[in-house]
């Protein structure tokens, strides 16, 4: 009976499939590296979307604060002052000295009596308008929202609203936290 196993199988069909073995083994592979690899692309796409989303909202949030900050000192610099020194007395690192001098000449002068440094309608309803484009940037990914376009017309407010306070002041990513 051994003899008769032995004569049903071809000896073509045995090379055959070492032949092709190298094919399957190369299919095989192949949909597990395209498995793989979609698998770290995601990873990696979300890493990449956390990492620039920590930026994006550093970046908005330094403008916030700048904005509120503004607001509040042209509204009641004495007041202003005052949280300014304990701001500066808790976190000396995270506003740069010349944004801290301009503010303190800005509420030396209105002490004075300035016209110049008076709050002006115009420098708040300009940081106004930045809080209300800051705070119409969407929070979540929406598919045909154009995050640039927002982004690039909140950035061109805050130069709006720093040549009309005349503050040479720009967002730098060093002073941002990590976490």
């Amino acid at each position: 009976m051994a003899v008769e196993n032995d004569k049903d199988v071809d000896i073509q069909d045995i090379f055959d499939s070492l032949v092709l073995s190298e094919d399957t083994f190369v299919k095989a592979g192949y949909q597990q590296g395209f498995e793989q690899g979609e698998i770290d692309g995601y990873q990696e796409g979300f890493q990449l979307g956390q990492i620039k989303g920590k930026e994006i909202g550093s970046e908005i949030s330094f403008y916030r604060g700048f904005a509120k900050g503004f607001i509040a000192q042209l509204k009641d610099a004495e007041t202003f002052l005052g949280e300014l020194r304990s701001q500066l007395e808790l976190n000396t690192n995270s506003i740069d000295s010349q944004t801290i001098s301009t503010l303190q000449g800005i509420v030396r002068k209105t002490r004075e009596g300035d016209s110049d440094s008076t709050p002006n309608l115009k420098h708040v309803k300009a940081l106004q308008k930045l809080l209300e484009k800051i705070s119409e940037f969407p929070q979540e990914n929406i598919k045909d929202e154009d995050f640039a376009e927002r982004l690039r017309d909140i950035r061109a407010r805050f130069k709006h609203c720093c040549s009309l306070l005349k503050v040479d002041t720009s967002y730098s990513s060093e002073h941002s936290i990590n976490f």
